[in-house]
């Protein structure tokens, strides 16, 4: 993984609940999962012509946790989620909907959510995917705001994970450079 993941679990407790008027929506709790195993900079210098330095002064990263091979997106996320739910006092039974916002799923058919669905036994819940990286954890936010807002739903999972190091070739500079380095591109 090239940057942080977060998972957040949005649990609505509404204050206002006559009248048609929208639901409060809380995040009651946070979990995170990220692989133990690392790749730091100086890895890196004895991979590819570059440095420490030259790295961080332009991204600011020092290391990134990798996966290991078989270590899907959905099984951190499943992991994460856990953790939310067990710091929120929530049952899994209890969830009505999990949002997960990744480029890359475990695979394209069924959603990465309904794989954490699952996992995490989460039987009452149904789920979808959307195709973000990096800011993928605020759109799933969002979203599941806007279900809890409305009343259609009252405990979702709002999920940010991707697996980026599982397809990321470090030894190959132009696509590393250009999946992870903020960079300014000309079109």
């Amino acid at each position: 993984m090239t940057y942080a993941h977060h998972l957040e679990l949005i649990l609505n407790k509404p204050a206002i609940e006559e009248g048609g008027k929208l639901h409060l929506a809380r995040i009651a709790a946070v979990g995170t999962a990220v692989p133990p195993k690392l790749l730091t900079n100086a890895d890196l210098e004895k991979m590819v012509e570059t440095s420490d330095q030259w790295i961080v002064e332009r991204t600011g990263i020092k290391q990134r946790h990798i996966v290991d091979k078989g270590v899907t997106c959905s099984d951190l996320a499943a992991e994460a989620a856990k953790k939310a739910l067990a710091a929120a006092g929530v049952d899994a039974s209890e969830v009505d909907l999990i949002i997960v916002g990744t480029v890359t799923p475990d695979m394209m058919l069924p959603a990465t959510a309904c794989l954490v669905q699952d996992k995490i036994g989460a039987k009452n819940a149904w789920g979808f995917d959307l195709s973000i990286a990096c800011s993928g954890f605020l759109y799933a936010m969002q979203v599941g705001v806007q279900f809890v807002a409305t009343g259609a739903h009252k405990n979702v999972l709002a999920i940010g994970m991707d697996v980026m190091s599982s397809i990321i070739d470090y030894t190959d500079t132009v696509s590393y450079t250009h999946l992870t380095l903020p960079t300014n591109r000309e079109v």
